[in-house]
């Protein structure tokens, strides 16, 4: 097994980097956007250094082993069979989102989301036209739960179930009997299930994913599930996601969409690291997911020793930690953002529920982190004087 180094830290300034180029990021630890402050896997720049060989960039198709190679990463990681006559490979599950909704539900349609949630989701309801139906997620002891009877009354209302598994920022990797309770509720008031698994590979030790089509049951057909290698591999640019459609009829539709507006090419070196990631990242991923819980692990310690009133939510899953601060005498913004100089996001940002949390991306080498708890208890002391 090749060993990968994360310690190392790799300047991203000057390079385009949303995270780094950022207004604040002269100021502040960028700890924002979900991506890594990692290198990818060496197999990846391999085979992307041996497409650019070749001097010729001309129009391409994607490769049958493309999808060969999601296939069986989704296969052998997770135990689920996709029909690969039902996947279609998109520019990304944002973007798949809004495709979805535009082509399956029509204006003023209400969608439900379990808040708080991812920002976009909130962003593709509006932008489409459609309602929001809120099901707020219930924080119990420092763990998140479903309120399935809220649930139930948000789904009678709505024609989509909007997903996130594993749930970002809430870090949650949804167990097999909520996923069950949730197929159950989908199915008996015929919604439509958008599955967004856009983090499913990166889950903790101890925890396990399990795509929402192993437990869909009646609605298995009415489930629409969003896959992506970009979270899990550290390709946020790639510019590539894959849309498993339900049925042949969804699948008819979303390739007749996407051929009205020539959405049909994708770039070939998004292609060519994608495949190579499938077939050769497992390692890599294995190595990543250790080095993330052991980030968290520490950041965990710490706040428990040093700054008690500030408490993270268990990750379960993703590389993102949802971190309350709601028994702080000051706000998020001036705690993290005015007082410490780091640059996450406000929990507001992902619904009215996640007032007084902030989301941390703690996918960055050790040292950022302990100069992040450094900064963090400078600045929790001087908010508690």
């Amino acid at each position: 097994m090749k060993h990968y180094n994360f310690n190392k830290i790799i300047p991203r300034e000057h390079t385009c980097s949303i995270k780094y180029d950022h207004e604040k990021a002269d100021c502040c630890l960028p700890m924002w956007i979900a991506d890594m402050d990692f290198p990818v896997a060496d197999e990846i720049m391999v085979a992307l250094r041996q497409r650019a060989r070749h001097p010729i960039f001309g129009y391409t198709h994607l490769p049958d082993e493309l999808i060969g190679s999601l296939l069986a990463w989704q296969a052998n990681r997770h135990g689920v069979d996709y029909r690969r006559e039902y996947v279609i490979p998109y520019y990304s599950v944002v973007a798949a989102i809004d495709l979805i909704l535009h082509n399956f539900t029509e204006p003023g349609d209400a969608v439900t989301i379990m808040s708080p949630v991812y920002m976009y989701f909130w962003h593709a309801i509006r932008e489409t036209g459609r309602r929001i139906e809120v099901s707020p997620l219930l924080n119990t002891d420092n763990h998140y739960e479903i309120d399935f009877e809220n649930l139930d009354k948000c789904l009678a209302k709505s024609k989509v179930l909007l997903l996130c598994s594993p749930h970002n920022p809430a870090g949650r990797v949804w167990t097999e009997n909520e996923l069950t309770k949730m197929a159950v509720l989908a199915a008996k008031h015929h919604v439509l299930v958008i599955d967004d698994e856009i983090h499913s590979d990166i889950v903790m030790p101890g925890h396990k994913h399990i795509p929402f089509l192993q437990v869909a049951g009646a609605c298995k057909d009415t489930t629409i599930t969003l896959l992506s290698s970009t979270k899990t591999f550290n390709l946020a640019q790639a510019g590539m996601s894959f849309i498993v459609a339900g049925n042949a009829e969804q699948a008819e539709k979303i390739r007749t969409a996407m051929q009205c507006y020539h959405l049909g090419s994708q770039n070939l070196f998004a292609a060519v690291m994608v495949q190579a990631a499938f077939e050769h990242g497992a390692d890599w991923v294995d190595q990543v997911t250790d080095y993330i819980h052991g980030n968290y692990q520490l950041i965990q310690a710490v706040l428990a020793e040093k700054m008690p009133k500030i408490k993270i939510l268990p990750l379960e899953g993703t590389y993102l930690i949802w971190v309350d601060c709601r028994a702080m005498k000051c706000s998020v913004v001036e705690l993290f953002e005015n007082q410490a100089h780091i640059l996450g996001e406000d929990g507001v940002l992902f619904g009215d529920e996640g007032a007084g949390y902030y989301r941390i991306n703690i996918a960055s080498p050790r040292k950022m982190i302990k100069e992040m708890l450094k900064r963090l208890e400078i600045a929790y002391h001087h908010c508690e004087k």
